[in-house]
């Protein structure tokens, strides 16, 4: 994941590592419960948006793996499944 605190960091890819994960969640289920973890560990959670999760609206446009919205064609990341 990207990390950048403002305009004037540099910025860096961070790796994070996921226990619990299983195939029917989503990517950004995925990210809500990562999230979880690094709140609880008093770090800074991933920024992401996101709004209706049906596929519908758009604002979770985020690049997975290089692609954007990740290898699903015609999938919002809110339709990316983790399996």
């Amino acid at each position: 994941i990207w990390r950048q605190k403002n305009a004037n960091d540099k910025g860096h890819f961070e790796s994070y590592e996921k226990d619990g994960v299983v195939p029917e969640m989503s990517f950004l289920e995925m990210l809500d419960e990562l999230n979880r973890d690094l709140v609880g560990r008093g770090e800074e959670p991933v920024a992401f948006e996101s709004d209706c999760r049906e596929g519908i609206c758009g604002t979770c446009s985020l690049v997975v793996d290089g692609i954007p919205h990740g290898p699903g064609k015609g999938a919002a990341t809110c339709q990316l499944y983790m399996r």
